[in-house]
């Protein structure tokens, strides 16, 4: 194997970007803009947890949208941060329907790590649930 020409450079990275494309988390599902996360955080409908807090607001649209905050203060290790992150994303991609409609942005309080990743997810499922009071809120 050592010394044999491959047949194109990084085609393995290339392969891999193409897969993770395909996750279900399009980049209209996220929150990017600054502009985005301070209007959620304005409209001030809040469930806390142990490990996360979220934050919601009417989006006028048929699907939800996430935006993930992950302090360096709370954080320290950027590899502990983007697991955080990991977690919450697939969380979201997977049970959404509960916050159809809702532009979501899910704080971390706490660090958590892969002993208690159960209970965060159960905890995630907590709190999209309640979120359901933001979209009655709007309607006032």
């Amino acid at each position: 194997m050592r010394g044999e020409p491959r047949d194109e450079p990084n085609s393995a990275f290339k392969r891999v970007v193409t897969v993770t494309g395909l996750d279900g988390f399009a980049q209209s599902r996220r929150l990017r803009k600054a502009d985005e996360f301070s209007s959620v955080f304005r409209f001030r409908c809040v469930v806390s947890g142990a490990y996360l807090q979220a934050f919601a607001r009417p989006n006028g649209l048929d699907y939800s949208r996430l935006g993930v905050v992950v302090a360096k203060k709370i954080v320290r290790r950027a590899v502990a941060r983007n697991y955080i992150k990991r977690v919450v994303r697939e969380s979201f991609r997977t049970g959404s329907q509960a916050v159809s409609g809702l532009d979501v942005v899910v704080r971390a309080q706490r660090p958590f790590d892969k002993d208690s990743f159960g209970e965060v997810v159960q905890e995630l499922q907590r709190l999209y649930s309640q979120l359901g009071k933001c979209r009655a809120r709007s309607s006032d």
